[in-house]
């Protein structure tokens, strides 16, 4: 139970191409049902192919309403940065319930036309439910499946693509190795504080109300809480350029990036002299994509 959790909490990609994702379903649907004909649909007429396109319409609709509105109706469910394995299935499950709903109101409502209260609870409406929420959880996760596999990939491949990019602008730049020797004193809301080189700093992270400051000294690594929160921290390195807001609880000093990989979800930072891998979110990609303008 305690290893399926942890599975199940596992960060996971969420879809950046929504509008991609409702036309691959929407394709994906209409050729289903035109070419394997299934639970009793024949394309033999006019008609039929009418119905044929209203499905691929519902389709669609269902889909954009899906990934494309509510994303942004309930914005703190489908925060890019929080996504899991979990919220992917109640999702997935969601839509595929949501699409069985509207499959059976179209099917029994407008096509076969009947009423309603008179057929409420009747043994025909409930064969009905049960005939189109399969055909919704058997056809419709054949599109969903094949198209958040194909966005993912494209997404894989676009951030690998760009993390060559930026690890060969790591490798072609010029730093200055010795840095400033004007020291900073980072503090918090209490007495604690911390003073050294900004250049010795790796990196920030936030951790409830407070940020760990991760630094260089006597060429040993350490790190010192501070009652602060991570926007605070953001401006008071704003005067140095080489520090990047880089997640919503991260801030990187770039000079000590060495390596950067990337995978479907984003990318992730190598630093120097600590094995701490640090993510690259969504929201703050186009601060990474700078680097290049940055270290050169």
């Amino acid at each position: 139970m305690i290893k399926l959790k942890k599975y199940l909490n596992r960060p996971t990609y969420a879809v950046d191409r929504p509008w991609t994702l409702a036309l691959l379903n929407a394709t994906t649907i209409g050729l289903i049902l035109a070419i394997f004909e299934p639970f009793h649909y024949r394309l033999n007429s006019i008609i039929q192919f009418g119905v044929l396109c209203v499905f691929i319409g519902l389709t669609f609709i269902a889909s954009v309403l899906g990934f494309v509105v509510a994303p942004k109706l309930f914005k703190r469910f489908y925060v890019p940065e929080q996504w899991t394995i979990k919220k992917n299935i109640i999702h997935c499950f969601s839509f595929l319930l949501f699409m069985g709903v509207c499959t059976f109101i179209y099917d029994h409502y407008f096509l076969i036309k009947a009423n309603f209260w008179d057929d409420l609870g009747t043994p025909e409406f409930y064969k009905i439910l049960c005939i189109d929420m399969l055909a919704a959880f058997t056809i419709g996760a054949i599109p969903l499946i094949f198209g958040l596999f194909i966005v993912e990939n494209n997404a894989l491949k676009r951030n690998l693509l760009e993390a060559q990019k930026l690890n060969k602008a790591l490798s072609e730049r010029h730093k200055d190795e010795k840095g400033s020797n004007e020291m900073i004193t980072l503090s918090g809301e209490t007495k604690d504080s911390v003073t050294l080189l900004p250049q010795n700093i790796f990196y920030m992270e936030a951790s409830g109300n407070y940020v760990d400051i991760y630094y260089k000294e006597e060429g040993k690594e350490k790190h010192k809480l501070l009652r602060s929160t991570i926007k605070q921290m953001e401006e008071t390195m704003q005067p140095f350029e080489y520090f990047v807001r880089c997640h919503r609880a991260y801030i990187v000093n770039i000079n000590h990036i060495i390596h950067i990989s990337g995978n479907a979800q984003g990318y992730r930072l190598n630093l120097t002299e600590t094995t701490e891998e640090i993510p690259v979110s969504r929201t703050y990609l186009k601060n990474l994509k700078k680097l290049k303008d940055i270290i050169n």
